[in-house]
C-alpha cells in the first residue's frame, strides 16, 4: 500500500503487471472505505494484513462492471462486507461477485459522508463517490476520468460522447479538492488535486478532448 495523502491510500495489486489496476483506501473515523478495480486478476489478498491495521473495511465500492471479478469476494470474506454499486451496473457486476448489494443511480448520501455521484459514459451505470477525507474533499472517480500514463483523459466511445460530456456538464458543478482514478497499477499517476480554478480549466479541458 502507498500512502498518496493523508488517510488515503493506493493499494497495488499482489503481482503487479502492466494489464492489472490498483484499488484506493480512505481512512475515516465513520468508517473506512475501499475503492477497489479488482479486473484483469488484480487480487489485492497481499494488503489485507495492512489494511487490517488501518482498521479494515466498512464499505467496499465499486465504479462500474468493469472493476468487478472473483476477488471481490475474497474481500468479502476476510472483512465480512459486501461489494457495492449502482443498480444499473448491479446485473453485470453479479455475474462475477456473489453478494452484491445495489444502490439507485441518483446522487444521494450513502452513507454519512459518503455521496454517489452517477457519471454515465464510460459505463452506462457508472458513479464516483464524493468523501470528505481528513478535511479534504475526495472524488473517487473510477475510471469515468482516467490517465494512461501520458494524460487524462474520458475513456468513452463515440457514440456516448454526448453521455459523457452531460456527466462533465454535472462535475463541473461539484466542489471537490482532488480527483482520484483506479489507473494501471504500473502508473503512479492516479490523482490530481486543484483548486476553484484549476477544476474548471481541467473540466473545461476534458470537454474539450472530448469535442474535438
Amino acid at each position: 500500500m502507498e500512502p498518496l495523502f493523508d488517510n488515503v491510500y493506493r493499494i497495488l495489486p499482489t503481482k503487479v503487471t502492466a494489464t492489472k489496476y490498483s484499488s484506493l483506501f480512505a481512512v475515516r473515523d465513520e468508517g473506512n472505505l475501499l475503492f477497489s478495480c479488482l479486473g484483469g486478476h488484480s487480487s489485492i489478498e497481499g494488503s489485507f494484513d495492512e489494511i487490517d491495521t488501518l482498521g479494515g473495511v466498512a464499505l467496499h465500492l465499486l465504479g462500474d462492471m468493469h472493476f468487478a471479478a472473483r476477488y471481490n469476494d475474497d474481500v468479502e470474506q476476510r472483512f465480512g462486507i459486501p461489494t457495492m454499486c449502482s443498480e444499473v451496473e448491479g446485473p453485470d457486476v453479479k455475474r462475477k461477485v456473489k453478494n452484491v448489494v445495489t444502490f439507485p443511480f441518483e446522487r444521494h448520501e450513502l452513507a454519512p459522508g459518503v455521496e454517489v455521484i452517477p457519471t454515465p459514459g464510460h459505463r452506462p451505470g457508472a458513479v464516483a463517490y464524493l468523501v470528505e477525507v481528513a478535511g479534504r474533499g475526495c472524488l473517487f472517480a473510477g475510471d469515468t476520468v482516467y490517465h494512461d500514463g501520458t494524460d487524462w483523459y474520458c475513456p468513452v466511445s463515440k457514440k456516448n460522447r454526448k453521455t459523457m460530456l452531460a456527466t462533465l456538464d454535472g462535475l463541473d458543478e461539484i466542489r471537490f479538492d482532488v480527483l482520484l482514478s483506479n489507473t494501471g497499477a504500473n502508473n503512479p499517476v492516479c490523482y490530481l488535486e486543484v483548486d476553484d480554478e484549476t477544476r474548471a480549466e481541467f473540466i473545461e479541458r476534458l470537454r474539450e478532448q472530448l469535442s474535438s
